[in-house]
């Protein structure tokens, strides 16, 4: 007897067995299709919930932090001296001198006193310690800051920046 070629494995099944068949594989189709949905649904929900968190926590710490801050700048040990006279301080115990290009005095509104401040050859660690400096002990802020490259050699930074009370 010649045994019936089947394209399919199903193809060979009886009619009632390929119908049920399809409907489990439909059914399942569409079951999966909604526990994606489902569960996309509630990730995002959950993902939504957990961002008003966040911002909710990091609105309790914005005030915190500009009260440290106002602190800290209260507290250096250069906050009495003129702008150009706290630059060179920090110049002066940073062991900057050699880098400096210019500096000098300048006025960054009628009633604010600043200083210009040309650096040229620092490492990045040099330039951020210095900034710090400007900012703890002398409570200064670089309202125009420039930083490129230097030519000479390119993995150190040239700065350009006008720093004001």
């Amino acid at each position: 007897m010649a045994r019936k070629h089947c394209t399919y494995p199903w193809t060979c099944w009886p009619p009632a067995s390929q119908q049920r068949l399809f409907k489990f594989i439909l059914l399942g189709t569409a079951g999966l299709c909604f526990a994606v949905f489902v569960g996309a649904t509630l990730f995002t929900g959950a993902l939504g919930q957990d961002i008003a968190a966040e911002k909710e926590q990091y609105g309790l710490v914005v005030p915190l932090v500009r009260e440290i801050t106002t602190l800290r700048a209260a507290q250096g040990d250069l906050v009495q001296f003129s702008p150009e006279e706290a630059v060179r301080r920090i110049l002066d115990d940073r062991s900057l001198n050699d880098y400096v290009a210019s500096l000098r005095a300048t006025r960054i509104a009628e009633d604010q006193d600043g200083v210009q401040v040309t650096l040229n050859g620092l490492t990045l660690i040099m330039l951020t310690d210095f900034l710090q400096d400007v900012r703890d002990r002398a409570s200064l802020q670089a309202p125009e800051f420039a930083l490129t490259r230097n030519p000479e050699e390119p993995r150190l930074a040239d700065v350009h920046l006008v720093l004001a009370r």
